[in-house]
């Protein structure tokens, strides 16, 4: 049996049809053709989600009267119901959405196993550093993965001591001017810097490139 990550995560939402989930990247959009309200599931993320639909209603004629369970990919937006208005009725319902990250543990342990792979014979040649922060909620996961993929790694935080982080900004400034650094974590690889990280996924491909 594998060892994941991350634990499952799940995100509770019982709303009405005017109000807006809280979830990042993860929505519920609705669109009225006449009597007919198609239902769909926009993921904005670079990963995949589960997610679970239940919806509640006594005015619409629906394509399925089970929840429905379905897997989002990533940059994706699909159809999940179909519902017809009925005759005499105002088009009222609720619905419950659970955004389910299993789906992104599972995709990364399979991601961590084809790095170790590719890593292998340069492990022990690069230099690793790794710019973190106390709230940074991706940390803790991206160092991690350099753990299990036995990376040796040097972490510096920034809320601990910025010697370090000040002069890497200032490297990266005097290369890049218009550029923007200040996005943790932030991942150096000899003497590539990555500064733009917004996910596990995002880390992963910079590991790569820099090992590449």
């Amino acid at each position: 049996m594998k060892n994941y990550l991350l634990l499952p995560l799940l995100i509770f939402f019982a709303i009405g049809t005017k109000a807006q989930n809280d979830h990042k990247h993860v929505r519920l959009i609705e669109e009225i053709k006449g009597k007919r309200y198609e239902l769909y599931i926009e993921n904005t993320d670079t990963i995949s989600y589960d997610i679970f639909l239940k919806v509640d209603t006594e005015d619409f004629r629906r394509s399925s009267e089970r929840p429905i369970l379905k897997t989002i990919p990533p940059k994706s937006k699909q159809r999940v119901l179909t519902m017809v208005i009925l005759n005499g009725k105002e088009g009222k319902y609720t619905y419950t959405l659970v955004i389910n990250e299993v789906a992104y543990a599972l995709q990364f342990d399979k991601d961590f196993e084809l790095l170790d792979t590719k890593l292998d014979d340069a492990l022990t040649s690069k230099t690793v550093e790794i710019y973190t922060q106390n709230d940074c909620s991706i940390c803790p996961d991206a160092k991690r993965i350099l753990t299990k993929n036995k990376i040796g790694y040097q972490e510096y935080n920034i809320d601990q001591d910025t010697t370090h982080y000040n002069k890497l900004i200032k490297e990266f400034k005097a290369l890049k001017p218009n550029s923007v650094v200040n996005h943790i974590p932030i991942l150096k690889v000899d003497d590539k810097v990555y500064n733009q990280i917004e996910s596990l996924e995002d880390f992963i491909e910079a590991l790569r490139d820099g090992f590449n």
